[in-house]
């Protein structure tokens, strides 16, 4: 069986609302705000930790433990664009900002949102913009972390 190719295949939208995480609409979708082609190539860092339960029995001669609460990690790098009219991570990624952040991997980006497709909804909430330092031979970017809000649902199903 061949990999899942990453390049080009990863769709990442900022939607406003969405009734259902399990089950995101078309229309819901495609009310978002596309922001994969001002991601950098390795700027979608969304990372999970979790915290450990210590569950020792008095009995036991081990260290037995059961998984606690998690927390997920949401950090976009993102390109500046020279307009404002194509600068759209810049001016819609700003403090404060509340929705669903929703990845879908595995099939082009320029592939329109379908039913039955599989999906990540993250509930968020976006905090201060960073700007990065600027590097020799780059673009200018910065730097946007996300909040998760609620439960992130990583087998949505595209309604």
């Amino acid at each position: 069986m061949a990999d899942m190719l990453s390049d080009g295949n990863n769709k990442v939208v900022f939607v406003p609302t969405i009734a259902n995480t399990a089950a995101p609409t078309t229309t819901e979708l495609n009310a978002g705000t596309s922001l994969e082609c001002l991601i950098m190539g390795d700027g979608l860092d969304i990372s999970t930790d979790e915290d450990t339960v210590t569950a020792d029995k008095l009995c036991e001669t081990i260290h037995a433990e059961q998984p606690g609460r998690s927390k997920t990690t949401i950090q976009l790098t993102c390109v500046r664009k020279d307009t404002a009219v194509e600068d759209v991570a810049w001016t819609t990624l700003l403090r404060g900002l509340a929705g669903y952040l929703v990845v879908r991997r595995g099939v082009a980006y320029t592939t329109a949102w379908a039913t039955s497709q599989k999906a990540e909804v993250y509930p968020v909430k976006f905090g201060q913009r960073r700007m990065l330092k600027p590097e020799a031979n780059g673009v200018e970017k910065f730097m946007s972390q996300g909040y998760n809000t609620a439960a992130s649902v990583l087998d949505a199903v595209v309604a």
